[in-house]
């Protein structure tokens, strides 16, 4: 599965990629962690937090699937509003969920700080910009959602009174703190590169996983070589590619499109360098970069890879820059350096998966599906961690995959009684 297409604005930025030998022996760690991307790096750091030794396998390069696609918003909020997951999941659950993700963001926050090397993490508000007029009321309960749950929001209303505090030109904006931005390639590879320095994980490349076993005691995965990896535990933390593997119910891939400018000297237009993003789905998103680039993506569409998607970039690129000029009138017109179009997934209850793997006891999948992918997997990776641990909390089990089977089921119902 091409997980990406284009030119990404992050495989450039890393000059020095370390390379990581195949798997050549049989192996034995206190958990074998399937997958190298931010998913499968935030679960070995969490793991290694609790003391627990750690294998990683992947099946290309370390990074360079659907991480250095990703555009490095950590924003707690989700795809799904609050004031909508309440009505969906209740007000305990969604609030809870909401608190997760703002704790995710934290996570990441500490890591960055304890690595020895740049990660490009920066705190940022976010706005949420009404998409039209209509929006407006969505706004305005959604603002009043998260100020019940104790989340900081401000309400910005007018069009004259938006465009001169936030120099965006739309009828309303919900500012939100505690998020943040990353380079998720310098991430990802920096969270590994301390790890095997600690002596926490060992990492192998170009190692595919072709038959996974179980007994009362252990974990076996089977390589394409035919060496083993054994463990007490393992997790799957695959991404998008899951689902070419092992579909899950209730899941949704489709693509993404972004582009980065080339650096700019003059980002005054731009709102004390936010991260922006709206109330129409699908949605614009946007962000700047420590070196001046503006990064803007948007115009999904329910095509996950394949000669659709790849057609359309160019076309989808020239769009991008001309909706974030119409959007922030004050912003100078700017050259596109990076296009690329990237596979994204969503579930149908709007909430991330880690649980058992389907039909086993000893292996967990972790899968960040959703619009804030890597603050998902933070969340994931300290749920897994602590079950795997032996320190299980109340409501661990509500993110478990054999729910969605129940959701897709609802959905359907409720679909046959409407029409």
């Amino acid at each position: 599965m091409e997980l990406h297409t284009g030119r990404t604005l992050w495989s450039e930025s890393v000059a020095d990629v370390k390379r990581y030998p195949p798997l050549a022996q049989d192996v034995e760690a206190d958990v074998i962690v399937v997958g190298g991307g931010i998913g499968g790096a935030t679960a070995a750091w969490e793991l290694a937090e609790r003391g627990l030794s750690a294998i990683v396998l992947e099946r290309h390069q370390i990074g360079m699937g659907s991480t250095r696609g990703n555009t490095g918003l950590l924003q707690y909020a989700n795809d799904m509003p609050l004031s909508e997951m309440i009505l969906l999941h209740g007000r305990r659950r969604a609030v809870g969920f909401y608190r997760r993700c703002w704790e995710g963001v934290e996570r990441l926050r500490r890591m960055a700080k304890r690595l020895p090397e740049d990660v490009e993490f920066a705190d940022r508000m976010s706005i949420c910009y009404a998409s039209v007029p209509a929006h407006v009321p969505r706004l305005k309960e959604e603002a009043r959602a998260l100020a019940e749950a104790g989340f900081a929001a401000e309400l910005v209303v007018g069009r004259h009174e938006v465009e001169n505090t936030l120099g965006i030109c739309r009828e309303a904006a919900l500012v939100t703190y505690g998020d943040a931005e990353v380079n998720p390639l310098k991430l990802t590879l920096a969270l590994f590169r301390d790890l095997v320095d600690r002596g926490a994980v060992r990492i192998f490349e170009d190692t595919a996983v072709v038959r996974l076993d179980e007994d009362r005691e252990h974990v076996i995965l089977e390589t394409d070589r035919g060496f083993r990896a054994k463990g007490r535990a393992a997790i799957v933390a695959t991404g998008y590619a899951f689902q070419r593997t092992r579909p899950l119910p209730g899941v949704s891939l489709g693509c993404t499109y972004a582009i980065a400018s080339e650096p700019l000297t003059d980002l005054t237009g731009w709102p004390q360098g936010a991260m922006i993003w709206e109330t129409a789905r699908p949605y614009l998103y946007m962000r700047t970069t420590q070196e001046g680039r503006i990064v803007v993506g948007g115009l999904d569409r329910p095509v996950p890879d394949g000669p659709v998607r790849d057609g359309d970039l160019n076309v989808r690129a020239r769009e991008l820059a001309r909706l974030a000029g119409e959007l922030l009138p004050g912003l100078k017109p700017f050259s596109v350096e990076f296009r690329w179009a990237s596979t994204f997934g969503s579930t149908v209850d709007g909430w991330p998966i880690a649980g058992r793997y389907p039909s086993r006891r000893r292996t967990f999948c972790s899968l960040g599906y959703g619009g804030n992918g890597t603050v998902c997997y933070a969340v994931l990776a300290d749920v897994l961690a602590r079950r795997i641990a032996g320190k299980a909390e109340p409501g661990d089990d509500e993110l478990e995959p054999g729910r969605l089977a129940l959701w897709r089921r609802a959905v359907r119902r409720v679909a046959g009684a409407v029409w």
